[in-house]
């Protein structure tokens, strides 16, 4: 067995023409290499459920059958075991896999084809520091092999890819890390989690993930909150709804984006001996999606408010909202601070867990940011995403109390912006239908300050 360690980036379609013409790619080899590859599997899913995925590819060069495991991932580096063979044709051959891992007969009798992987791979060969890495550039799609009548109608058997991929072929880890550092400081690139095969079983079930989650109720009741342990998985569930958002631009994905940011931002403020040079990449960062969300504030206030059946209008203003809102997304994107974040943090918690670094524990300061949340008369929202994201990932019941005043003020910032959008608005309908909503302004400063005595009450315990 393999053990295959690469750093996997996305790259939108557009940038593609720019990023081949960078001339630090490294050096070139060879033509483009065209890859077909046909995953299999269960009809129950059998491999999946095993943490593993089994596919041949077909190349000019070829077939190989290769197997791996789910392994590990943090900021889009993955590392996991890989089992891979040359053989003459496009059939399975299972001895191959007897010297190395056993497999049911079972299973080898069930197995079938579920999804492909077609896409044009450009490779370079770079050195960087002390280590060799394949650098590729991966252009192509994924498609079901049996789409149901649901996919062929949403016409969603299909998406496309397009991804960076540094494999480490000798040297460290850290090269690795570095060297995107600077690749994305050029093009922007993000740190992915999720890989090829992982899409192509979203393509079957978009319940089936590679995803699997900490549980931070124990140590939480513990009184113990390990900040190493508990950003990796912020930042891995940042990367994932930052994929969903690149695929679909589902601004509310965005929304989960900002609050993850928020978390981050506070959570590095609260580790002695944390580099500036990262908090005060991750608080740029913060500061621009802020700015970018700006526009969304009457939207976002429509959207949850409880009180008034407006998530119509909601949706109209932000179809109104959306070349600003795609203008700005457009400059964050170039200017690739997400991807520079994401990466600049993968690097640090990778040096932390390769040192053995005691981590942080804290609960203290998240008890006293509940203090602060309960008991002063101003909390700024950054710091309420903060608590509010921190008690639902470690099932403290406060969440809800806490996420009730966020909402409270989200409706109270966008009644407090609907009067400028009203001068903008050409649809006379919406425009009276949001000067009333407006008006309710005294009502919804009632129910902020109701919803915080609710929390007050709620205590520390």
């Amino acid at each position: 067995m393999a053990n295959e360690v690469e750093l996997k980036l996305t790259l939108p379609s557009q940038a593609v023409a720019s990023f081949k013409l960078d001339a630090d790619l490294g050096s070139a080899q060879g033509a483009p290499l065209l890859l077909d590859n046909q995953y299999f599997d269960t009809p129950s899913l059998d491999l999946n459920k095993s943490h593993a995925a089994l596919r041949v590819r077909k190349s000019q060069h070829g077939y190989k059958q290769t197997l791996k495991n789910k392994g590990h991932t943090i900021a889009g580096l993955h590392q996991r075991g890989e089992w891979e063979y040359d053989i003459p044709s496009d059939q399975i051959d299972w001895l191959l896999f007897e010297n190395d891992i056993q497999l049911q007969d079972k299973l080898k009798q069930n197995i079938r084809p579920i999804f492909k992987t077609d896409f044009t791979r450009h490779v370079w060969l770079k050195t960087y520091g002390e280590s060799e890495i394949e650098l590729v550039l991966d252009e192509g799609s994924i498609q079901s092999n049996n789409p149901t009548p649901e996919q062929q109608a949403n016409n969603s058997q299909s998406i496309n890819l397009c991804e960076i991929e540094l494999e480490l072929k000798s040297g460290n880890i850290e090269d690795l890390f570095c060297c995107a550092l600077e690749l994305a400081s050029r093009h922007p690139l993000v740190p992915c989690d999720i890989n090829k095969a992982e899409r192509g079983y979203g393509l079957l079930s978009p319940e089936i993930n590679f995803f699997t989650p900490q549980d931070f109720a124990k140590t939480w009741q513990q009184k113990q909150l390990p900040v190493f342990q508990f950003l990796q998985e912020v930042l891995t569930r940042m990367s994932r709804h930052w994929d969903r958002f690149s695929q679909q631009e589902n601004w509310w994905s965005l929304q989960a984006v900002t609050r993850q940011v928020h978390t981050i931002c506070w959570l590095l403020s609260e580790i002695p001996n944390c580099p500036d040079s990262l908090r005060g990449r991750w608080l740029v960062l913060q500061q621009d999606l802020l700015k970018l969300l700006q526009p969304a504030v009457v939207v976002s206030g429509l959207y949850v408010d409880i009180n008034s059946n407006s998530r119509g209008l909601s949706q109209r203003l932000l179809n109104l909202n959306a070349p600003q809102l795609s203008k700005g997304l457009a400059t964050c994107m170039k200017n690739n601070g997400l991807g520079l974040a994401m990466l600049d943090l993968g690097h640090y918690l990778f040096q932390q867990d390769q040192n053995d670094q005691a981590q942080p524990n804290v609960f203290d300061s998240v008890k006293k940011l509940m203090h602060q949340a309960t008991q002063e008369q101003y909390v700024c929202e950054t710091s309420l995403h903060t608590l509010a994201y921190i008690c639902l990932r470690c099932g403290d019941s406060r969440y809800s109390f806490v996420n009730d005043v966020i909402r409270c003020q989200t409706v109270v910032n966008g009644m407090i912006s609907a009067k400028d959008m009203l001068n903008v608005m050409t649809d006379d309908i919406s425009r009276a239908k949001l000067a009333s909503w407006q008006r309710r302004l005294t009502v919804e400063n009632r129910n902020l300050l109701d919803a915080k005595q609710a929390l007050t009450e709620q205590g520390w315990v």
